[in-house]
């Protein structure tokens, strides 16, 4: 369980997780200023994962390699069978917010889940905002290990940067001891 290891298994798909995630948060902050002011962060959050999985289902549905899997309510995308993605919005570490069901608790510790391949790792793909939860900072992807905590976390740099190509950096920060 590296960062290169996992992140090499997704590769191919970065400049398309920058798009979903880029492209969901341009769509929901198109929404009219009349309609964003009466919003809370959870109805921001929640609309703006609507877009994420639309604009994933258009991109992914019918490639090779990919599956969409509906999980108790969860919507997941199965890359190769051995990633098993989600989309979440995501803090400066990776992490996200869950409701505690024990599939949530599951997913994050890398458990099996029924109807997915194990041992498949578990990431979760996102974005970051400002903070004043308006402006997108970054794509990223973490790679859970129990319900806030995270392992590592990427900032995708894509393919419309400067170099042309989509690649990675990592931005895991330093913890300090417990």
């Amino acid at each position: 369980m590296t960062i290169y290891t996992d992140m090499k298994l997704i590769e191919p798909l970065l400049d398309d997780i920058d798009q979903i995630t880029r492209g969901a948060h341009g769509r929901y902050r198109d929404y009219p200023a009349q309609v964003l002011i009466e919003h809370s962060p959870r109805t921001a959050a929640t609309c703006t994962y609507d877009h994420m999985v639309a604009m994933a289902d258009e991109l992914w549905t019918d490639r090779p390699g990919i599956v969409a899997i509906e999980l108790g309510g969860l919507k997941l995308w199965l890359i190769k069978d051995v990633v098993v993605l989600r989309l979440k919005k995501m803090d400066e570490d990776g992490r996200s917010r869950n409701y505690p069901t024990q599939q949530a608790k599951d997913f994050d510790r890398q458990l099996p889940l029924p109807g997915l391949p194990d041992p498949a790792i578990r990431l979760t793909a996102g974005y970051l905002l400002d903070e004043t939860q308006t402006q997108f900072r970054r794509a990223q992807i973490a790679r859970p290990v129990a319900p806030g905590i995270t392992a590592w976390c990427a900032a995708i740099v894509p393919a419309s940067a400067p170099g042309g190509a989509a690649t990675w950096h990592e931005v895991t920060r330093e913890r300090g001891l417990l």
